[in-house]
């Protein structure tokens, strides 16, 4: 699709979800997921579902056939609950401790096993792939969110759209150390820490969700009982 085939209130798709526009800006859409029990959740503004940006790159890949993704948007809830998914999820978290590659995990997309590696806890189980064993066709390390571009940037796409009133005074503070504290310092005083954590949460999934694909990582046949 192409920005000029949105319109305010349109429901569209992409592979991962069904969405309804909320707003066009002059090169980016926005919109919330429909993926709620309570349809009066989607009325606003403003919305208790998180809005997202779609810039040009993510708006070429959607579409108003509800045809074109129908098995993904209908089983985008069964893959999060899908057992490796999950255990990918958690290795997901575990890199994610500390500081970037403090903490490392490495899949076996045949086997979906992970391995763990962890500076601060002196955990290696990378040891456990001998160099004869080790390929690169199979395994692969689980990215860091910095890699998914789910660091600082999603915190500023979050105050865009729910705080930008207190754009600025983020601003200041992720340009001083221990930044992370201090802005949830300032969402628990605003009662946002809750929506934070959701559209963080909701968020990594689906960019999970495009990486497996991405790397040819089949969850879909290991989903919990």
């Amino acid at each position: 699709m192409k920005k000029i085939d949105f319109k305010i209130g349109q429901t569209f798709y992409t592979e991962t979800s069904k969405w309804r526009c909320t707003d066009i800006g002059s090169r980016v859409i926005i919109a919330i997921e429909l993926n709620q029990e309570n349809s009066q959740d989607y009325s606003g503004p403003p919305y208790s579902s998180a809005e997202y940006i779609f810039n040009e790159d993510k708006i070429e890949d959607c579409s108003l056939d509800p045809d074109e993704f129908t098995q993904d948007t209908e089983n985008i809830d069964e893959i999060i609950k899908s057992q490796l998914f999950d255990d990918i999820y958690n290795g997901f978290m575990f890199a994610n401790i500390g500081g970037c590659g403090e903490n490392s995990a490495i899949l076996n997309k045949q086997t979906g096993k992970i391995y763990y590696c962890s500076d601060l806890s002196g955990i290696d189980e990378f040891d456990e792939i001998s160099e004869e064993d080790y390929d690169p066709n199979i395994h692969i390390e689980i990215p860091h969110k910095n890699e998914l571009d789910l660091g600082r940037n999603l915190v500023f796409e979050f105050v865009e759209q729910f705080m930008p009133e207190e754009a600025d005074k983020v601003g200041q503070i992720f340009r001083k150390r221990g930044a992370y504290s201090r802005y949830k310092d300032l969402l628990d005083s605003k009662e946002m820490l809750p929506k934070w954590y959701d559209f963080e949460n909701r968020r990594e999934q689906l960019e999970l969700i495009e990486w497996c694909k991405e790397n040819e990582i089949d969850f879909k046949d290991s989903v919990q009982k």
